[in-house]
């Protein structure tokens, strides 16, 4: 296999192409053989400008010069860089109230018997009681947990963070214990890494709060269900 990639042609018209043997089994490549198809890429002029556009939909202003560092750019590539992230700036998520769903896949429990999991709140201490109030509004105003009638019932806990902040957390392990495992082969590291060769340029995506944007079939929800003493409730 050969991924796609950008080459300059030397002075004698040749160029390196990363090979990748996907199979078990040795392959030979004999002289001649054409394994790869070039195309000529037509030269763009450099971009003078960059329009920011809106529909309408999304009115929030993000201050990336508190959240991004800019230290590094110069005061054009910076301002292009501000343009392209207010463009496609409804896809940040300031707070757990605007994130998305991942509509890709439901997430389904499966597990090995049909008894229910049932444990009693855990004791939450006086000064945190408000903070864990707080959160599970927040749960349910931003649509990521409901009201639940459920026999599952997990404790849920308050875990400090680096900045002193506090992460509400379900202790879902007795769940956890009973579900069947899906075993998903994952690729080799070594051989991803290889695939990286000759790249320039790397970057990261991730989802914020990627546990409570994924989405659960409508089949689990029931088993996810958390207890606390304000009530019962469960993941959507």
């Amino acid at each position: 296999m050969i991924a796609r990639a950008v080459s300059t042609l030397k002075e004698n018209n040749m160029c390196l192409a990363l090979v990748l043997n996907l199979g078990d089994k040795p392959l030979t490549l004999n002289k001649g053989m054409i394994i790869v198809q070039a195309l000529p890429i037509h030269e763009v002029s450099n971009i003078e400008s960059v329009n920011t556009l809106s529909d309408g939909k999304n009115s929030k202003k993000i201050d990336w010069d508190k959240t991004l560092n800019f230290d590094h750019l110069s005061k054009e590539q910076k301002s292009k860089v501000i343009n392209l992230l207010n463009k496609y700036d409804s896809v940040f998520a300031q707070d757990i109230s605007e994130l998305g769903q991942c509509g890709i896949v439901q997430h389904e429990i499966h597990l090995t018997d049909p008894v229910p999991t049932r444990q009693k709140p855990y004791r939450v201490p006086y000064q945190l009681k408000a903070e864990m109030k707080r959160q599970i509004n927040t749960l349910l105003d931003a649509g990521i947990i409901q009201p639940s009638k459920s026999a599952y019932a997990a404790p849920v806990l308050l875990v400090k963070k680096s900045d002193d902040s506090y992460r509400l957390v379900a202790d879902l392990r007795k769940l956890n214990s009973k579900t069947i495992p899906d075993n998903f082969p994952l690729p080799n590291l070594n051989e991803m890494m290889d695939m990286l060769t000759g790249a320039k340029y790397f970057t990261t995506m991730d989802l914020t709060s990627g546990f409570h944007q994924m989405l659960l079939h409508p089949n689990s929800t029931h088993l996810t269900g958390i207890t606390t003493e304000f009530g019962l409730f469960e993941y959507k």
